[in-house]
C-alpha cells in the first residue's frame, strides 16, 4: 500500500493501530482522508493485517453526510488496493453516525430489550413534546380535574404565566416554556428527571437584618428606612411565611441613600444582601409552585413517552441512553461487543457528550486499546445540543498521561495503560497563508488572541490560488451608531459593494458566501446583494418557514381556507410577488360606489375580489383583473377538488414560475422553496383529508418545524450564497464574508438551569407575583411587588444583575442566589467561548479571502462612545487585534487600513452613522442610509431627504413588483366569466341564543360608545364626551345598559393602556347609558374587581391585547351550530395573541349579572355554545390552542378566599 503522499503526521495516524490515539486536526488539515486511509492500512497486508474484515472497525462521525463519505472514500480505496470482497461489505460496515450505532444495537438485542425490533426514529420531537404539554396542561385545567393538581398548577400559574411575556426580568419565561426546557436538560441525564436538582431555600433573615441594623443612627432618613425594614422582618419571622407574607417584608425593605456614616459600598452590601434574602426566601415560600414544576415536568415526561410508546417510537436521546443502559446492565449484550472492534474511531470529537463517551468506552477493549478520537477543539460549536468541549479536553490529558505514572490520577486506570499518541495536523490544505495569518492573529492566545492553546495552522505549499481579482485578502468593516436594524442595513450595503467590485473584477460570485451566526436577519443581506446585481440564495440553516416566498404560500394556504381572514390571507397573498398589486390595486378593491348615491365608501377586500363593480378611475387595472380570474375560480374549487391541486394550479396561473425561471439561480432557489411548501400542502391534505381549516392548521405546525430551504437539481452555482457558520461545517469557499457573529445575548430569563456534577441544577425565580394588601391596609400590585424584588438584585444602568464578585461576598456558596449569578455568568462564558469557536469556523471556511463585519451602537447622553461590552462581544477584542492601536493599546477606528504590514487603504472601513467618541479622539458621522436603505457616505444627502421628500405624506410603499409582467402562461385551466358575490347568511351567538331561548349576552346590541378624538389636546385623557355622544343613546329602561357600560369602559381601558378609568368618563358612560343608582354602583364593583383581578393581569401580561375585535368568518363546521348559517360574525371582547407564538390566542368574555347559585358544572354548560362559536372563528384564523375565559365580574369566585375577591372564570381551552 503506497503510504508515500502523506506527510510526517499523517503517517503516524495512519499506523497508529495497537493503543489510544488523540488527533488534533486544524480546519482543512485533511482529516477525513487519513481516516480513510487508516482503515485500509489495516486491512492491508503490509500491518498484518491488524484487522482482517471490515466489520471489526467501527467508525463513528458526527453527520450522516459525513458518514456516507467516509463509506464512498473506503470502497474507493478498498478497490484501488485490491481489496474488492472487502469492498462490498463497506454498505454493512459500521460506519455511521453514533446515533444510527445505538440503533442498530437496539434493534439487534430488540427481544432482550423488551423493545418493539421495528421503532421508529424521531427526526423532530418538537411537535410530539408539544401534544405531551398539551395533554397534560389539558388534564390538570379540566372541569373534572383533582383539586390537589389543579391547586398545584394554581401555585404555579401565580409565578409564571402560562405563555406570554413577563417583563426585563423573566421576559419569555412561562410554564410551557419551563418545562421544554427542563425536559430538553432532564434528556440528556441518565436518570431523566431524577438527576434535575431544583433548589430551595431557606426563610433566613438574620443576615439581612444585621446588615438594616448598620444603617441605624447613620441619619434620619436611613434609620427612618432600616427600622421600618427591621420591623417588617420581625413581623415576617412571626408570619406563616407564606409568598404574601415575602411581598410584604419586600415591600418593606428599601434601601436608604448613601452617606459619610453609611457609605456607597455599604449600601451596595445592603443591596446584595437583600437579593440574597430575599431569592431564599422566595424559594422557601414559593414551595408549592416549585413542587408543582418538577410535578408538571414529570407528568409531560411521562406522558411524552406514552406517546412515543404509542407510536413506537424512539428519538435520538432515547437511542443514547438505552443502547448506554443494554451495555451497562446486561452482561451478554456487553459481552457480545467487548471484543468485536479492534479499531474504534469517532470523528468530530469535540461535539460529544459525556454520555457518549462512556457509552463508546464499552466497545473499546481493555485499557481502550483500539480508541482512537479525532476533533478540535476550536471548532466544537454544538453546545445547544449538549456537546461539552470539556469532554475532549479531558481525553487529551488522559491519553497524554496514559502509560505514566500519573496515568492512574487523570485516567482512573491502572499505570499500566498503552502508552498513548499524541499527534496534531497543522497543516491545512485550504486556505492561502495570508488568510491563516489573519485567523492567527485574531485566535492566538499566546498572543494576546481570544483562544487559549491555539492550535496554529500552516498553509500547504501545493493549494492552488483561486483568487482572480486584485484584492487584499483580509478585509474589515465596522459600523458605529443608528439602530440595530440601520447597523444591520450598512454592514449589509457594505458586503455587497465589496462582493460587487470582486465580480466586477472577475471573481465568480459563485463562490462568494456570507456566513451568519443567525440567520434573523438573511432577508436585510439578500436584499443588499440583489440591489448590487448579484444573484443571491439563502441555503441552509433552518430558515423556511421564514423565507417570504414560503409565507406567500401559507397566504394562499389562509385565503383558500378562510377568503373572509383578510389579514393573513388575501392581503399578503395579493401583495405578494405572486400577484403583485399596489397601493391603486388595492384601493380599487377596497373601495365601493353606490349605483343610487353615487357616493364611494368601503369594502373587505374579499368582497372587491368576488364584484367587478369598481369605481370610475380604478376599472379596468390588469393586476386586478388577473388575480380575480384566478382566485375566483380556485374558490369555487374549493371543497370539491384536491386542495393541494388547487393551490398548486393558482401559482401556475398567477405566472409566478414563469417569472422566477427568468431570475436565474436566485428565482430557481425560490422556486424550490415554494414547490417544497406546495408538497408540504399536499403532504397535510393526505394526512387529513380535503378540509381546508385542517389543511392549513397541519401546514402551520410543518412551518414551526426546524425545515431547510428547498433545492432544484441546479445548485445555484452562480449565485452568491448566504448561510449559517453551522451549516458551513465542512465547506470552503474562495471568498467569505463573516457577519452576526461577535455577540451574544445576556440571559434575562427567570429560571437558570446547567449540568454540574451528578446531573442538573435548576435555580428558578418567580417572573410574576400577586398583589398583597400591606399592614397598613394599601392594596400593592403584583408589578410593584416584582419591581422591588427586581430592584433588590439589578445592577447599575441595563445590568439585569449585580456585579459577581459582590454577589460572591454576600452569598453562602451553594446558596439559591449564588447558584442563579453562577448558572447565569457560566453561561454567559460558555456562550462567549462558543461565539469565538463559531468566528473560528467561519473564517477557516475561507481559501482565498475573508471580510469581517461588525458593529457597536453608540451611547446616548453627554459623552457618546460606543457600547463594547467585551462580557457579551467580541468586537472590540477582534479590532483591538486586527487595527493599529495607539498608546494605551486602544484601536485605532479611523485607520483605513489592517495591522498587517501588506494591508492597503480601504481593507479596513470605518461606517460611522452617528457623531461619537473613543479615547481621546472625536469622530463625526460618515455615512447615512437613505428612504431605500441604501449606504450614503460622506456629506451626500440621501435620495428622499430633501424638501420634497420632507413635503411628502409618509405612507407604506408598494410592494416590490417582482419585475412584474403580465404573463398568461398556457393550459392554466383558468375559466372566464363572472361570479356574482353571494349573499352571505351569518349568524352571531346572539341569534343563536335566542333561538334557542338560551341567555343573550348581558349588553346592549348595535350600541356604540364613541371614543373621543382629542386631535391637538395633549392634555386629553380620553374621557370627556359630548352632549350629542350622550343623545346617541337608547332611551332609560333597556335592560342590558349596565352590561354596554362595562364593555365600554373595559374597551377603553385597552385602547389607552390605562390601568383605571377616570371618574369623568366614568360618569360619562352612566350618563349615555342612562345607569340607574343602583347599577352605577353595581358599575363600580364589577369595575373594582376586574381592575384587580388575577385574571386581568393575565390578559395584559400577552405582548398584544386587543377591544372588540370584529370577525366575520366561515361558519362552524358543528352541526348544531351550523344550521344557524354559513358565516358567523360578531366580535370579541378581549382578545390576547404573542407575534412571537402565532399558535395561541386568550379569549375574554366580559359577563354582568347572573346569580352566585350557579354551579361550575352549569356554568360549564351555560358557555359552552359560545365558547365554541370562539374558538372555530380563531381556529380558522390560524390558531391552534384558544384558551376563552368568560369573567363573572359581579360574582366573587367562590373557590378563593382573598381580598379583594376574585371575580369567578368560566375557562374552556379549545
Amino acid at each position: 500500500m503506497d503510504l508515500s503522499t502523506l506527510m510526517p503526521q499523517q503517517l503516524r495516524i495512519v499506523k497508529t493501530l495497537d493503543r489510544p490515539l488523540f488527533v488534533s486536526a486544524g480546519a482543512g488539515s485533511g482529516k477525513t482522508f487519513t481516516l480513510t486511509r487508516r482503515i485500509v492500512y489495516a486491512l492491508s497486508p503490509e500491518s498484518g493485517p491488524f484487522v482482517e474484515h471490515l466489520d471489526q472497525v467501527l467508525a463513528i462521525t458526527f453527520t450522516k453526510d459525513a458518514a456516507a463519505e467516509i463509506r464512498d472514500r473506503v470502497r474507493r480505496a478498498l478497490i484501488d488496493e485490491g481489496m474488492d470482497e472487502e469492498a462490498l461489505t463497506v454498505d454493512d460496515a459500521w460506519i455511521s453516525t453514533i446515533h444510527g450505532m445505538c440503533s442498530r444495537i437496539l434493534r439487534a438485542h430488540a427481544l432482550e430489550l423488551g423493545i418493539d425490533p421495528e421503532f421508529t426514529v424521531l427526526t423532530d420531537t418538537d411537535e410530539l413534546m408539544d401534544q405531551a404539554v398539551e395533554h397534560v396542561l389539558g388534564r390538570a385545567t379540566a372541569p373534572d380535574a383533582a383539586p390537589e393538581l389543579a391547586a398545584s398548577l394554581k401555585a404555579l400559574y401565580a409565578w409564571y404565566p402560562m405563555a406570554g411575556e413577563g417583563g426585563p426580568f423573566g421576559a419569555g419565561t412561562t410554564i410551557k416554556g419551563l418545562v421544554r426546557e427542563l425536559l430538553e436538560l432532564s434528556s440528556q441525564l441518565p436518570g431523566g428527571m431524577d438527576d434535575v436538582r431544583v433548589a430551595r431555600g431557606q426563610a433566613d433573615t438574620s443576615a439581612l437584618a444585621d446588615a438594616y441594623r448598620a444603617a441605624l443612627g447613620a441619619s434620619k432618613a436611613a434609620t427612618e428606612k432600616a427600622q421600618v425594614a427591621l420591623d417588617a422582618i420581625d413581623a415576617f419571622e412571626a408570619s406563616g411565611k407564606t409568598m404574601a407574607d415575602a411581598a410584604r417584608l419586600m415591600m418593606s425593605c428599601t434601601m436608604p441613600r448613601a452617606s459619610k456614616a453609611f457609605p456607597k459600598e455599604q449600601v451596595e452590601l445592603l443591596k446584595a444582601e437583600a437579593a440574597d434574602a430575599f431569592i431564599n426566601i422566595v424559594l422557601a415560600c414559593g414551595g408549592p409552585a416549585l413542587d408543582a414544576l418538577v410535578g408538571l415536568a414529570r407528568s409531560v415526561e411521562a406522558e411524552y413517552r406514552a406517546l412515543k410508546a404509542a407510536q413506537s417510537a424512539l428519538d435520538n436521546n432515547d437511542l443514547l441512553r438505552m443502547a448506554y443502559e443494554a451495555l451497562r446492565d446486561y452482561p451478554a449484550i456487553r459481552a457480545a461487543y467487548e471484543g468485536r472492534f479492534k479499531m474504534v474511531m469517532i470523528d468530530e470529537f469535540q461535539d460529544t457528550d459525556q454520555m457518549q463517551v462512556d457509552l463508546i468506552r464499552y466497545l473499546t477493549g481493555a485499557g481502550e486499546r483500539a480508541l482512537c478520537t479525532v476533533g478540535d477543539a476550536q471548532q466544537s460549536i454544538y453546545r445547544f445540543r449538549g456537546a461539552d468541549v470539556e469532554v475532549f479536553r479531558r481525553q487529551e490529558r488522559k491519553v497524554g498521561a496514559s502509560g505514566t505514572a500519573e496515568a492512574a490520577d487523570v485516567a482512573g486506570t491502572a499505570a499500566d495503560v498503552p502508552a498513548g499518541e499524541l499527534v496534531k495536523l497543522v497543516r491545512n490544505f485550504r486556505s492561502h497563508d495570508e488568510v491563516l495569518r489573519y485567523v492567527a492573529r485574531v485566535f492566538d492566545g499566546d498572543d494576546g488572541g481570544l483562544m487559549q492553546g491555539f492550535l496554529d495552522l500552516e498553509a500547504s505549499d501545493g493549494r492552488k490560488d483561486t483568487l482572480v481579482a486584485d484584492a487584499s485578502r483580509r478585509q474589515a468593516l465596522f459600523v458605529a451608531g443608528g439602530s440595530t436594524q440601520e447597523r444591520t442595513q450598512a454592514k449589509a450595503r457594505a458586503i455587497a459593494e465589496r462582493f460587487r467590485a470582486l465580480a466586477d473584477a472577475g471573481q465568480p460570485q459563485g463562490g462568494m458566501v456570507l456566513l451568519l451566526g443567525r440567520m434573523t436577519n438573511a432577508d436585510v443581506y439578500a436584499q443588499a446583494f440583489r440591489d448590487q446585481g448579484l444573484d443571491c440564495v439563502i441555503a441552509g440553516g433552518s430558515v423556511f418557514a421564514q423565507a417570504a416566498e414560503v409565507q406567500t404560500v401559507r397566504a394562499l394556504v389562509c385565503a383558500l381556507a378562510n377568503p373572509a381572514d383578510t389579514a393573513q390571507g388575501l392581503m399578503p397573498l395579493l401583495a405578494s410577488p405572486m400577484f403583485a398589486l399596489g397601493a391603486q390595486e388595492f384601493l380599487a378593491l377596497a373601495t365601493k360606489l353606490d349605483s343610487e348615491t353615487g357616493e364611494t365608501s368601503r369594502r373587505n377586500i374579499d368582497a372587491g375580489i368576488m364584484s367587478d363593480s369598481d369605481v370610475p378611475g380604478l376599472q379596468g387595472l390588469p393586476l386586478v383583473t388577473r388575480a380575480r380570474e384566478v382566485l375566483r375560480y380556485a374558490l369555487r374549487r374549493v371543497g370539491r377538488d384536491s386542495f393541494a391541486a388547487i393551490a398548486r394550479d393558482v401559482v401556475n396561473a398567477s405566472g409566478w414560475f414563469v417569472r422566477l425561471a427568468q431570475r436565474g439561480p436566485e428565482g430557481k432557489a425560490i422556486a424550490a422553496n415554494v414547490l417544497k411548501a406546495l408538497d408540504a400542502v399536499a403532504e397535510a391534505e393526505a394526512e387529513f383529508g380535503n378540509s381546508p381549516r385542517s389543511i392549513a392548521l397541519a401546514f402551520d405546525r410543518f412551518l414551526a418545524g426546524k425545515e431547510a430551504p428547498g433545492a432544484l437539481n441546479e445548485e445555484g452555482d452562480g449565485a452568491v450564497r448566504i448561510m449559517t457558520v453551522h451549516a458551513s461545517k465542512g465547506l470552503e469557499y474562495p471568498v467569505v464574508a463573516v457577519a452576526e457573529c461577535f455577540g451574544v445575548r445576556k440571559s434575562s430569563g427567570a429560571a437558570q438551569m446547567g449540568r454540574v456534577e451528578g446531573g442538573a441544577q435548576v435555580v428558578a425565580l418567580p417572573a410574576r407575583f400577586d398583589g398583597v394588601k400591606l399592614a397598613d391596609g394599601t392594596f400593592v400590585k403584583g408589578d410593584d411587588v416584582k419591581k422591588q424584588f427586581e430592584h433588590a438584585f439589578k445592577g447599575k444602568g441595563t445590568s439585569l444583575w449585580l456585579p459577581p464578585e459582590l454577589m460572591e461576598d454576600v452569598c453562602a456558596t451553594g446558596s439559591p442566589a449564588e447558584a442563579f449569578v453562577r448558572l447565569r455568568n457560566d453561561d454567559l462564558q460558555l456562550s462567549l467561548e462558543e461565539r469565538a469557536r463559531l468566528l473560528y469556523v467561519a473564517m477557516t471556511r475561507a481559501r482565498e479571502l475573508v471580510i469581517l463585519a461588525m458593529d457597536a451602537g453608540v451611547s446616548r447622553g453627554k459623552v457618546t462612545a460606543p457600547t463594547f461590552d467585551v462580557e457579551t462581544d467580541l468586537t472590540y477584542d477582534v479590532l483591538r487585534r486586527i487595527l493599529p492601536t495607539d498608546a494605551l493599546d486602544m484601536p485605532q477606528l479611523d485607520s483605513d487600513r489592517l495591522t498587517f504590514d501588506n494591508s492597503k487603504p480601504g481593507d479596513y472601513e470605518l461606517i460611522s452613522l452617528a457623531d461619537f467618541t473613543f479615547g481621546e479622539q472625536a469622530f463625526e458621522a460618515n455615512a447615512s442610509l437613505d428612504a431605500e436603505g441604501r449606504l450614503v457616505r460622506g456629506d451626500a444627502e440621501p435620495e428622499g431627504a430633501g424638501a420634497d421628500a420632507r413635503a411628502a405624506i409618509p405612507g407604506p410603499a408598494d410592494p416590490e413588483p417582482d419585475a412584474f409582467e403580465l404573463v398568461y402562461p398556457q393550459a392554466v385551466g383558468v375559466r372566464m366569466g363572472i361570479c356574482p358575490y353571494p349573499m352571505r347568511d351569518s349568524y352571531s351567538y346572539s341569534s343563536i341564543a335566542a333561538a334557542l331561548h338560551a341567555e343573550t349576552e348581558d349588553r346592549a346590541a348595535e350600541a356604540r360608545v364613541p371614543m373621543d378624538e382629542a386631535g391637538d389636546d395633549a392634555e386629553s385623557d380620553g374621557s370627556e364626551m359630548t352632549d350629542a355622544d350622550v343623545a346617541a343613546v337608547e332611551p332609560v329602561g333597556n335592560p342590558m345598559e349596565l352590561g354596554s357600560a362595562f364593555h365600554a369602559a373595559c374597551q377603553w381601558l385597552i385602547e389607552m393602556g390605562a390601568d383605571a378609568l377616570p371618574a369623568a368618563r366614568a360618569d360619562a358612560l352612566a350618563r349615555l347609558w342612562r345607569l340607574t343608582p343602583e347599577q352605577r354602583e353595581r358599575f363600580d364593583v364589577a369595575l373594582g374587581r376586574w381592575l384587580k383581578s388575577a385574571v386581568r393581569a393575565d390578559l395584559l401580561a400577552w405582548p398584544c391585547v386587543r377591544a372588540e375585535v370584529p370577525f366575520f368568518s366561515l361558519g362552524c363546521e358543528d352541526e348544531d351550530i351550523a344550521r344557524y348559517g354559513s358565516y358567523a360574525e360578531g366580535a370579541i371582547d378581549a382578545l390576547a395573541t404573542n407575534p412571537a407564538d402565532s399558535s395561541r390566542a386568550l379569549v375574554i368574555d366580559y359577563k354582568t349579572g347572573g346569580t352566585p347559585d350557579e354551579t361550575p358544572e352549569q356554568l360549564q354548560e351555560k358557555h359552552a355554545l359560545q365558547a365554541r362559536v370562539y374558538a372555530d372563528v380563531l381556529h380558522k384564523a390560524g390558531f391552534e390552542a384558544v384558551t376563552v375565559k368568560f369573567v363573572r365580574v359581579e360574582q366573587a369566585n367562590p373557590a378563593l378566599f382573598v381580598e379583594p375577591a376574585e371575580p369567578q372564570v368560566v375557562t374552556y381551552n379549545l
